[in-house]
């Protein structure tokens, strides 16, 4: 489930002299943006998401703004397209994209929610065969803002290039939608164990932080990336090989790229290394304070003295082998600045630019409020109500409140409830025909 913590964000705000304000909160939970509006200047976002909090979930997905009292009553709602602040992504097409050779597709409406587990990450099931039962889990990631565009372009692109390892939760399939075969998400494996912030283990092993090391090791020296967020929450231990796997590749970045895409950016003060000991030294003793400090402002220096563990952690080793482990890598990491430094990396991964879209016509008011139309290139997002008022397609993210999910209401990806679907799409979605179009794919794949 989404913690009510993350529930709920501010994307922005019009704050005019003497008010009234409005601030445009965004709903991960049901996946939309809703105007709050409130009199005088508020310019705590805050209370407008204390506000909005209230009445979330009994708010009908048609209303786009609402106004509000000073103790967050209602006084008006507003269904019409001039309120609506939702903005649609142009997502990418699928033929134009280069797709690496053996990665299949996904439509969005074939994927069953299964849980939320945060902001744009589901845990979602698709048919595997003509058998209902014959299902796969994995977890969803995707966007509906326009300005996680480039950070999922460049997470899905790196994800799916990197080879199998045993230490890496595996790609899975690209996401495309219903309507025009565009890409907007994809899936990677679900392992069920949980990481290790929330599910920590009764015994770290040894063998565990080893495998960390090797596969950091392999993502810096090999292919040349740098995970940059390196934290027990994204790790966890796969039960069935008894070994740490990473995952979520969202602020990952190539290693001093000349030239890197939009949505990646290279960090020294992120760099794994430090990483791996600030995890090890949380896992250990439980404390979290160093890691609550700006990145450039963390220091190993701080956690040089003795390590103390916490009594509810196990070990399988003595504290000191541990740190003799990480010292000794430590010192060895002159390998990987020197073969950074002169790019000697075989097997580095690399991957294109975003494709650029076809030049759009947007709608804007000039210095007089008179409507006028633009021709403009590379447009990513358009307001909703302009993409309707030109006849176009919109696909709608929205979706119910998760209590309705968690009360056994059936929904899918697309934000449809299949119990509310036609008889007979309810019946081809359950009957688990797969539209993976691998034959398209197998036409259209290049490495």
């Amino acid at each position: 489930m989404i913690s009510d913590d993350f529930k709920y964000f501010c994307l922005s705000g019009d704050i005019p002299i003497g008010g009234p304000s409005t601030w445009h909160v965004v709903d991960w939970d049901q996946r939309r943006v809703v105007s709050v509006t409130m009199d005088g200047e508020q310019d705590d976002d805050s209370l407008a998401i204390r506000h909005f909090r209230r009445h979330a979930s009994s708010l009908p997905l048609g209303i786009h703004r609402i106004y509000v009292s000073h103790t967050g009553e209602i006084i008006c709602a507003y269904s019409d397209a001039d309120n609506d602040p939702t903005y649609c992504v142009h997502y990418p097409f699928l033929h134009d994209i280069v797709v690496p050779e053996g990665i299949q597709t996904v439509h969005r409406d074939e994927l069953e929610e299964l849980d939320r587990l945060g902001p744009d990450v589901d845990l979602v099931s698709y048919p595997l065969s003509d058998r209902e039962s014959a299902k796969k889990q994995v977890v969803f990631k995707y966007y509906f803002l326009y300005q996680y565009a480039q950070s999922s372009w460049k997470e899905m692109n790196l994800w799916m290039r990197l080879p199998r390892h045993p230490n890496i939760v595996p790609f899975d399939r690209i996401v495309i939608d219903e309507l025009e075969d565009r890409v907007v998400g994809f899936t990677n494996l679900y392992i069920p164990s949980g990481n290790l912030e929330d599910s920590p283990p009764r015994e770290f092993k040894l063998q565990w932080l080893q495998d960390l090391i090797s596969v950091v090791d392999d993502l810096n020296l090999r292919y040349g990336i740098a995970h940059q967020d390196i934290a027990p929450r994204n790790l966890l231990v796969d039960e069935s090989t008894d070994s740490i796997m990473i995952f979520d590749f969202n602020y990952a970045a190539r290693i001093n790229c000349p030239s890197p895409n939009e949505g990646e950016s290279y960090e020294e003060e992120r760099n794994d290394v430090k990483g791996v000991i600030f995890t090890l030294y949380e896992i250990i003793t439980r404390d979290r304070s160093l890691r609550e400090k700006p990145y450039e402002e963390q220091n190993l220096d701080d956690i040089e003295s003795e390590w103390i563990k916490h009594p509810e952690v196990q070990l399988d080793h003595p504290i000191a082998s541990y740190r003799l482990v990480l010292k000794e890598w430590r010192e060895q990491r002159g390998v990987y600045l020197s073969k950074t430094r002169t790019g000697v990396l075989p097997d580095a991964i690399d991957w294109p630019v975003r494709p650029k879209l076809p030049p759009t016509t947007i709608f804007t008011m000039d210095e007089h409020g008179q409507p006028r139309s633009l021709i403009v290139d590379d447009w990513w997002y358009e307001r909703r109500q302009d993409v309707l008022s030109k006849g176009g397609k919109v696909l709608n993210w929205e979706r119910p409140p998760q209590g309705l999910f968690k009360q056994g209401l059936r929904v899918l990806s697309t934000g449809e409830t299949i119990d509310s679907m036609p008889p007979e799409r309810s019946t081809l979605l359950s009957s688990g025909k797969e539209r993976v179009q691998s034959d398209r794919m197998g036409e259209m794949s290049r490495t």
